[in-house]
């Protein structure tokens, strides 16, 4: 082989490393783009959650303390029970909240408010600690989950069991049992279904502390199961008579029972009370063709002119991903 020819083959590979040097390098540098990009994108996915969760509760906020502020008692004919239609996120969260999310231009929401208090509190299965003495089985919270369980074709007695589940819960030594957080944890205690527990779930819920039911805005199963020794058809009227005239107080529940059902036998501990802290906003979230739901948590206390909302969790609805 000449020199000449050595030289020339020498060149070629040179040359062929020098391109394949550049291609790994122009590579790196559109790999290190594509994550630089993947990693902004991510940050404004998780900004945009935010105010999307923001936008979900944020309306629901307002007309919770507003009603508040008017009214000593809680009941479906107030403007906090009314659906929200095509309701312009940038509306609700306002012009600084805009600068950050700018999707809020576009976006609308629907929604509801529920009042978490008209379904049976899972966690009224048992009394709170309270002046040193530790939580225990509240009966009558076993009483009436026993009806309900009963109505969804559920071995009542698993009211029992839930209620030791729940206590073993609230034990910080027993580190094998974990609390209920809503209605599809039930799964985990030996007896439930899938089908029993979407039969339950319209009755139930799980909130952070034993609560009452407010009469104003359960429905006739919850009612029934509530008050002891009330026939179907007696809830139903106790429904009708609310629908006339809400019920003021736990004293005007009380008058219109005995005019309804004057056999009724006389109520212990009875689980019932005008006043709700605890509300659940349904929102679904519209940009474009793109949808989300949510649901949130939102607790409303407070006296006077000073209520405050907190809201405890947002998440998508779980109830549709129970599987067998």
């Amino acid at each position: 082989m000449t020199r000449a020819l050595q030289q020339r083959g020498a060149a070629v590979v040179t040359a062929l490393l020098v391109v394949a040097m550049a291609v790994t390098l122009v590579a790196t540098m559109f790999a290190g783009q594509r994550a630089a990009i993947r990693t902004v994108e991510a940050q404004r996915l998780r900004t945009d959650s935010v105010w999307m969760q923001r936008a979900s509760v944020e309306w629901a906020r307002l007309l919770l303390r507003e009603n508040a502020r008017t009214t000593p008692a809680d009941h479906l004919g107030q403007r906090w029970a009314l659906p929200v239609h095509d309701l312009p996120v940038a509306t609700v969260l306002g012009k600084t909240a805009v600068q950050s999310f700018n999707a809020a231009n576009d976006m609308r929401v629907d929604g509801t408010i529920e009042d978490a208090q008209a379904r049976f509190n899972l966690n009224t299965l048992v009394t709170a600690a309270e002046g040193g003495k530790p939580p225990g089985i509240r009966p009558e919270g076993v009483r009436v989950y026993q009806q309900l369980l009963t109505r969804a074709d559920l071995d009542p007695t698993l009211a029992a069991l839930t209620a030791t589940a729940i206590l073993r819960g609230l034990d910080a030594k027993t580190s094998s049992a974990l609390p209920l957080e809503q209605p599809e944890d039930l799964l985990r205690i030996p007896g439930y279904s899938p089908e029993g527990v979407r039969k339950l779930a319209p009755y139930v819920v799980v909130l952070p502390e034993p609560t009452s039911v407010n009469p104003n805005t359960a429905g006739p199963e919850v009612l029934q199961a509530t008050i002891q020794g009330l026939s179907p058809g007696q809830a139903a009227a106790l429904v009708s008579s609310r629908e006339r005239a809400w019920f003021r107080d736990a004293a005007d529940l009380t008058n219109r029972l005995k005019a309804i059902a004057p056999a009724l036998p006389e109520q212990q501990d009875i689980l019932l009370e005008t006043r709700s802290r605890y509300f659940i906003a349904h929102s679904r979230l519209r940009n474009g063709r793109a949808t989300r739901l949510l649901d949130a948590l939102i607790l409303r206390e407070g006296i006077g002119e000073r209520y405050r909302t907190t809201v405890l969790w947002v998440r998508e609805p779980a109830m549709p991903g129970i599987d067998g």
